[in-house]
């Protein structure tokens, strides 16, 4: 187990030592928070942990920042290019999933398509409507509404043309919520790099950001078969929201319960400190070819899927089109990784099953099990 031991007080950080995370060296400080060091058992102590998710060698750091000026003065340098590149791609894609939302706005009652979206009825006259009104129109209406919009697929069988509709849309949406939650990485890249001397082209960080990118529209590409499996099982509507109270309450508890997974701890600690890794990656001469970087961007990128794919998928049970929650997952993702404290992915994973078990309370399974109504 390690402890971190900060104004002669003791806090047991268990999760790191399960997922393999400590280190050869006695002592390592993390770049967050400051002042903070762990102490790391002994090597025999820890033959029931997690070691072969990561190489150990990866968390080698003492005191990193105090060890290498050359890293912290790269460190502290704004990358204001590097921001500019990540603020027009999720611009963009951003863009894109708010036109797809507004083109069907005037059409549809935006309610159908997952909580929060009813704001967009402000684009149409549905808000105005009594519930049976608008229930009946959404029963009877809506999928034939989505018809002729550009960001909705056929309401009978997919052919290509709707499989390519529904992984554009997934591709946008891995741009718009995981791209601007991978900026310290590729800062981090950039420091590591000017750090050991070598100039930082922007292609190279471009290529870092590509190879991340192609996880997460590898990702797309298996969300969008996942989504076309599930309408036809008629698990999620033509208007790609759920159809069952059932099916989105299992999505948010089992996201949930990953939440507390060694896996998720260990993934998520990766894209935290990615510092130790570019590191080792340095060492190994990764950082000699564009190659080498966009091999690093694959890798991170593995490292992120694994730390927030089960967020990710809480889109199938609020409406894979419903932007709202997209935003709000997005910056969850981001608070996680920027915040180094275990009790943030907890409170995520706490919110998502409270939330799951309401939503199965409320359906008609659940009022049959608790015998309510």
């Amino acid at each position: 187990m390690l402890k971190s031991r900060m104004a002669g007080k003791s806090c047991h950080l268990p999760f790191l030592a399960k997922c393999g995370m400590t280190g050869r060296t006695n002592t390592y400080t993390r770049p967050y928070p400051k002042g903070i060091i762990f102490s790391v058992i002994p090597k025999e102590e820890r033959a029931a942990n997690m070691s072969g998710l990561f190489n150990q060698s990866d968390i080698q750091m003492d005191s990193m920042n105090d060890q290498s000026p050359a890293l912290q003065a790269a460190s502290g340098k704004p990358r204001l290019m590097l921001i500019l590149f990540i603020a027009a791609a999720s611009l963009f894609a951003w863009t894109y999933l708010f036109a797809m939302v507004v083109d069907m706005a005037p059409d549809m009652d935006m309610r159908s398509m997952g909580p929060g979206m009813a704001a967009f009825n402000v684009f149409n006259s549905f808000g105005s409507l009594d519930a049976t009104t608008r229930a009946f129109i959404a029963a009877v209406c809506a999928p034939s509404a989505a018809i002729g919009h550009f960001g909705m697929p056929s309401i009978g069988a997919w052919g290509l043309e709707d499989l390519l509709i529904v992984f554009a849309m997934w591709s946008m949406m891995a741009i718009a919520m995981m791209l601007p939650t991978a900026a310290p990485i590729l800062k981090s890249y950039a420091s590591v790099q000017e750090a050991k001397g070598k100039s930082v082209t922007a292609f190279s960080v471009l290529l870092l950001a590509l190879g991340y990118l192609t996880i997460w529209i590898g990702f797309g590409l298996v969300a969008t078969l996942v989504q076309w499996g599930l309408t036809e099982f008629q698990t999620m509507s033509p208007i790609m929201g759920p159809a069952s109270m059932v099916f989105s309450a299992s999505i948010l508890v089992l996201a949930g319960i990953y939440q507390f997974t060694p896996a998720k701890q260990a993934c998520l600690l990766r894209c935290q400190l990615p510092f130790p890794y570019f590191t080792r990656r340095t060492k190994q001469g990764f950082f000699r070819s564009f190659t080498g970087s966009y091999v690093m961007g694959l890798e991170q990128g593995i490292f992120c899927l694994g730390c927030t794919w089960a967020i990710m998928a809480v889109m199938f049970a609020v409406g894979v089109m419903n932007v709202i929650w997209m935003a709000i997952l997005g910056v969850l993702m981001g608070l996680e990784k920027m915040i180094p404290n275990p009790w943030v992915t907890r409170g995520i994973g706490a919110f998502l099953i409270v939330w799951g078990l309401l939503v199965f309370a409320i359906s008609d399974a659940g009022r049959v099990i608790l015998g309510i109504g």
